[in-house]
């Protein structure tokens, strides 16, 4: 399991790089989203001005020029559930990126420590302090609580974000 002394690395940003190459394919992500759309679970569509969610009525959400997904129940797909113990955590969502011109959700921070592992395509993530770093396939980054960054689709993408709540 990687540990982090998060007294330590408080508001440090880790990239490690081809982290898990053994990555989820676009079917399965694909999978995932329409699964928990079928099953009307909470599912994030983001739009250019707005934010929708969503249940069985995505095409909406696509007509609407969304391009940006996230399922909330990404742990149900095949390998996540391995990288979840290793990095302990015990929440997975799946963020998938079609829209390079989207602005997905934009500047923020979270709430809790977040693991990001890039699974296809590639993101560029860019933080207040000056620092930016470019995911391809089987990077993961940990971005602490708190700490203000900004994802940007460089081409079609989907990675798994984890946390411990």
């Amino acid at each position: 399991m990687i540990e982090i002394d998060t007294n330590f690395w408080i508001n440090r940003v880790i990239v490690r790089r081809g982290y898990n190459n053994n990555t989820i394919s676009w079917k399965e992500a694909f999978y995932n989203l329409n699964d928990s759309i079928s099953k009307n679970e909470s599912v994030s569509a983001v739009g250019y001005t707005r934010r929708f969610v969503i249940g069985k009525n995505i095409e909406d959400a696509i007509r609407k020029n969304v391009g940006y997904f996230v399922s909330y129940n990404a742990e149900r797909i095949s390998l996540v559930p391995d990288v979840l113990n290793d990095l302990g955590c015990l929440v997975a969502h799946l963020y998938i990126g079609i829209d390079v011109t989207n602005p997905g959700f934009g500047r923020h921070n979270d709430k809790e420590d977040v693991w990001f592992w890039q699974n296809k395509g590639i993101s560029r993530w860019d933080f207040d302090n000056g620092d930016s770093y470019t995911l391809n396939e089987g990077d993961l980054i940990y971005v602490p609580k708190g700490v203000y960054h900004k994802v940007s689709t460089v081409e079609a993408r989907f990675g798994i974000s984890m946390s411990k709540r």
